[in-house]
């Protein structure tokens, strides 16, 4: 059984941030959030997540997004994507819509706090007795989900969401439920551009609480790179090819920040 699980508090190293891969990406927008998180484990243990504000990813291999990305760049001469090699990789590869679908679907959360944030990726829990479970993570903000209308988004700042959590944090109003969803037999556990269906059962892991904040860019996450297969004992991967293709570019990653610096501050 997982050290995470004994009852106890846990320190936990949390990074929110906007997804993509352009830093001064606005706030106000119907885009991605994220939740890294590293736990810090007695017996020096160390379990990295990496979750992100849809219960599905952008690409279900690391070809496929490799190929999405390509099929983006643009031409030379027009300095935009070329419309039909676009379509010709969506038609081969409709998913890689599903998660642009979710976001444009949503509204601009009012908070890093207060989205839902999903590990997207299966795993499996053993038990003390050996029994496995199968499932998919989700955080659900204790104070509910809020976004905002169209309206109250186009006020917002592009730089709000830090504002916003600093205030919350220092009101006690930044803390999650941290709930696995069951999944059954029959069930895409190892695909991640496949959702498990409504309904599944929920079981609590335990409550997250954000209770400090960093005074600047220079934090304890700054240099980790948050790669969702180190687990502790008791908890592995599916055979998921986007999950276990993550840990090469996030070593590049952190290689780079190491030597070259950080880029975020």
């Amino acid at each position: 059984m997982a050290s995470a699980f004994s009852g106890n508090p846990i320190k936990v190293v949390v990074r929110f941030s906007v997804g993509g891969a352009n830093p001064k990406a606005a706030d106000n927008t119907k885009s991605q959030r994220n939740l890294s998180l590293e736990f810090d484990l007695p017996n020096g243990e160390v379990w990295q997540h990496g979750n992100i504000s849809a219960p599905i990813f952008g690409s279900s291999t690391p070809q496929q997004l490799l190929g999405r990305l390509a099929s983006l760049q643009p031409d030379p001469v027009t300095k935009a994507a070329d419309p039909a090699k676009v379509k010709a990789f969506v038609d081969a590869n409709p998913e890689v819509l599903l998660q642009g679908r979710h976001f444009a679907s949503q509204p601009v959360p009012a908070s890093y706090a207060s989205v839902n944030y999903w590990g997207v990726h299966g795993f499996i829990f053993t038990n003390s007795k050996g029994k496995e479970t199968a499932g998919k993570w989700v955080f659900e903000p204790v104070n509910d989900v809020k976004g905002l209308s169209d309206e109250e988004a186009k006020t917002k700042g592009p730089s709000f969401l830090f504002d916003d959590i600093r205030q919350r944090v220092q009101q006690g109003d930044a803390s999650f439920n941290f709930n696995l969803e069951l999944a059954q037999t029959g069930d895409v556990i190892n695909k991640a551009t496949v959702p498990l269906p409504d309904g599944r059962k929920k079981v609590s892991l335990g409550v997250l609480k954000v209770t400090s904040v960093s005074t600047d860019g220079g934090g304890e996450c700054l240099n980790i790179n948050f790669d969702p297969n180190r687990m502790p004992k008791g908890i592995k991967g599916t055979d998921d090819p986007m999950l276990t293709g993550r840990s090469t570019p996030y070593a590049v990653s952190l290689g780079r920040r190491l030597s070259e610096g950080s880029k975020q501050q």
